[in-house]
């Protein structure tokens, strides 16, 4: 059996509030290996979205992870310093969040943003860059996305 992909072992996460300190997320752990997908399904408010942000290290405070740790193919990636994380955020990890107008600023095109990141984490010229939006985008199943990837996130579902 191979090591999982990501490692998440009983992560708690805190939010500091008038009243005191509120742990929002409470012991949870799970692995994922090579090509699985999990699903994480639950009420509103039950933590899922807090959860993700903290695998990928976007707690904003007064949050923050309490216990636990996070290993990306076995790199503990939960104490890494901001910049650190930075790298490996948009490279080797990321989320995708479910309502693009939240997920992408409304007034760039969507292929701008995508070309953004991916020069951010490569060496590729613009043009190298822009093919490989494409590309990705016709991975994911996007329709014609040589002319899709010049829209807004409004227009897309």
């Amino acid at each position: 059996m191979t090591a999982p992909v990501l490692s998440v072992r009983n992560l708690q996460v805190e939010f500091e509030t008038r009243r005191g300190m509120l742990r929002a997320i409470d012991s949870v752990s799970y692995d994922i290996a090579k090509g699985e997908v999990l699903g994480v399904v639950g009420e509103s408010g039950a933590g899922k979205s807090v959860t993700g942000l903290a695998v990928i290290g976007l707690i904003d405070p007064p949050g923050r992870i309490s216990g636990g740790e996070i290993l990306l193919s076995g790199l503990r990636i939960d104490n890494l310093p901001p910049e650190e994380m930075r790298k490996v955020r948009g490279k080797r990890i990321g989320m995708i969040f479910q309502d693009p107008l939240t997920s992408l600023n409304p007034l760039y095109r969507v292929g701008d943003q995508i070309i953004e990141t991916i020069k951010t984490h490569t060496n590729l010229t613009d043009q190298q860059a822009r093919k490989r939006a494409i590309d990705l985008l016709a991975e994911v199943g996007i329709p014609a996305p040589e002319k899709r990837i010049d829209g807004y996130p409004h227009e897309f579902s």
